[in-house]
């Protein structure tokens, strides 16, 4: 195989998980992947584009993906198989603490002198204990490091000075812990770009199809994310993304908006390929009116034809949404309202608004064109009750109630887990918010990451819930919602009535390992195993079907043609590449002579 600069790789949650047994529950139903959250960052993308277009040679591996593909998929015999100057291994949730860490400890089993580099908001977090075990050499922090990353690249391949790299955290030759200052904060971002044909050269390029998939299931359903900035306004208090979590811990005092002529762009260069839907994340309307009008009427100007959903902090106004329908054909609408109560929603930090102005904005969208609008809640949120989680469950039916039962609505009910996010206000100051901490540090996270179910995984107890509460609260508002749903006609009887039996099911699974857990330890290792496919099974769509979140999409002659017009120009680079025995770099051409200013910097936001 031959040799790259750089190989990317994306580790499960849980490294050994075809070896263990453990009932992630409904941790992953509100989103693509599956409980062992295989969908890479974005950051993947971002990075592997920039590094190429300055000459860095970038492989992009999905061992997650492999791994739940391919049963017999030997991980180990795959690493010793890569040949790379540097490898990156991303930890930006969470929930990828165990495989990360053992990924690179299988990296450095067969490459001793390679270096490995960590990067993602948890690994800025946790930097200096992550930096602190043998496998890792290297953590790259903060929020926007391709520029940090193609430094390092350098100074690994010249042997240049590492204390002059910013963002870095790195050992030295006796072992010490070196942190050099979070000084590469971009106020914008513009120099990047998400450039999902990336993907598509490095598939042709490296004949391997599955890879480089961003999660399981993504070549059934293309769905891919644009976003509008790195940081965030507001601040929610169990959030590692908040406008707290970035000025404490990741070095942003203010947000970096993408210019809205790129953020089109990058839309534009995605629906040339890809046919599947497109969410625009983190609120645009964050960045003020002349940025929400560029953007929309940018999209018009390319005559955006993939379905698009937006997500939105607060609820628009009906003006809004009058002005999204005379521009665009087919566009959604995705609010994370987290609860029903008022009063628990201003303790989470969403005081900002009322569910009196969510039930206005959900009416106003749905009369104005909009073509489906989620609505997402949450259990374990400060002050919530598991009574008032049943009591959410109601309120959705009074929802559904009084938009006559639209369709177009699709509503959600979910729990925070695993994890509360570090660096959030709630995980450094826990008990000011009603919590208690189950674990501090990355090792701790590690460990819980392999017990036997998502109540031991939890890395915290509410003082209003606690574990045992929760799971019952959350089960019974899944039922209870697709109760609704079911009855109001937005989902049909037959998925209803299965996903009625896996709540139930689940259940009883979550019981039985709460017997095994509290008998004889000598025993539970088996009884545990012997419940391993009913746990995954039960963990894949627990309080709702997982197809309930896709949007339906389909191939044009347009994709294909696009498609087969890249396969051919990588195929002719790839063939005189090889010719002159290099591996060259991929080009983007998503930068030719842009000019455009932020919204930030002309003032205007």
């Amino acid at each position: 195989m031959p040799r790259v600069d750089v190989v990317l790789l994306h580790a499960p949650a849980v490294y050994d998980f075809r070896e263990r047994s453990i009932m992630f529950g409904p941790v992953s139903d509100m989103v693509p992947s599956t409980p062992i959250f295989e969908m890479y960052p974005l950051g993947f993308t971002t990075m592997a584009e920039y590094l190429e277009r300055h000459g860095v040679r970038v492989r992009i591996v999905n061992l997650a993906v492999l791994m739940l593909n391919k049963p017999g998929f030997d991980v180990e015999a795959y690493i010793r198989g890569l040949d790379a100057a540097l490898f990156g291994i991303d930890l930006h949730w969470l929930p990828h603490a165990h495989g990360s860490v053992e990924v690179a400890r299988i990296v450095k089993k067969y490459h001793p002198d390679t270096p490995v580099v960590f990067g993602g908001l948890s690994s800025s977090y946790f930097h200096e204990e992550l930096c602190s075990y043998d496998a890792v050499d290297f953590v790259l922090r903060g929020d926007s490091t391709e520029e940090p990353f193609r430094r390092l690249v350098e100074a690994i391949k010249r042997d240049g000075r590492l204390d002059e790299i910013p963002n870095l955290t790195w050992k030295d030759a006796s072992g010490a812990v070196n942190v050099n200052p979070l000084s590469w904060v971009p106020s914008d971002m513009n120099a990047i770009s998400l450039d999902y044909s990336f993907n598509m050269k490095s598939v042709i390029r490296y004949r391997d199809m599955m890879g480089v998939v961003p999660f399981k299931d993504w070549l059934k359903y293309p769905v891919c994310a644009s976003l509008t900035c790195r940081g965030c306004t507001h601040d929610c208090v169990t959030c590692g993304g908040s406008a707290y979590s970035f000025r404490e811990h990741f070095g942003r005092d203010r947000v970096a908006f993408r210019d809205p002529e790129l953020l089109v762009r990058d839309i534009e260069h995605i629906q040339r390929y890809i046919p599947g839907p497109m969410f625009v994340l983190n609120d645009f309307l964050q960045a003020g009116r002349e940025y929400t009008r560029d953007f929309v009427k940018g999209l018009q100007r390319i005559g955006m034809r993939n379905p698009i959903g937006f997500e939105f902090f607060k609820p628009p106004h009906e003006e809004f949404y009058q002005f999204l329908d005379a521009h665009l054909d087919d566009w959604s609408v995705e609010i994370s309202v987290e609860s029903h109560d008022d009063d628990v929603r201003a303790a989470f930090g969403k005081s900002h608004y009322t569910m009196a102005q969510v039930e206005q904005t959900v009416k106003d969208a749905l009369k104005n064109g909009c073509s489906r609008f989620d609505l997402y809640f949450m259990t374990g949120i400060p002050t919530q009750t598991a009574a008032s989680v049943r009591e959410t469950a109601n309120y959705i039916r009074h929802l559904y109630e009084s938009v006559g039962n639209d369709p177009r609505l699709l509503c959600f009910v979910s729990p925070m887990a695993p994890f509360l996010d570090p660096g959030s206000r709630a995980f450094d100051n826990p008990s000011e918010y009603g919590y208690t901490l189950r674990a501090r540090t990355l090792e701790e996270h590690r460990q819980r990451l392999v017990m036997p179910s998502w109540k031991y995984i939890m890395n915290y107890e509410s003082a209003a819930m606690g574990p045992d509460e929760m799971a019952d609260a959350t089960y019974d508002a899944g039922l209870s919602v697709n109760r609704t749903k079911a009855a109001a006609g937005i989902i049909d009887r037959a998925t209803a009535a299965r996903t009625e039996s896996r709540i139930l099911e689940a259940r009883l699974v979550l019981n039985r390992i709460d017997e095994i857990m509290a008998g004889p330890e000598p025993l539970r290792e088996p009884a545990l195993w012997a419940l391993k496919y009913e746990s995954e099974r039960l963990s894949q769509s627990t309080v709702c079907e997982k197809s309930e979140l896709n949007w339906p999409h389909s191939v044009e002659i347009r994709h294909v043609a696009a498609a087969a017009g890249l396969w051919l120009r990588e195929n002719v680079n790839n063939v005189v590449g090889h010719l002159k025995g290099i591996v060259p770099p991929a080009k983007s051409d998503q930068h030719a002579g842009h000019t455009a200013r932020t919204a930030y910097e002309a003032g205007e936001a």
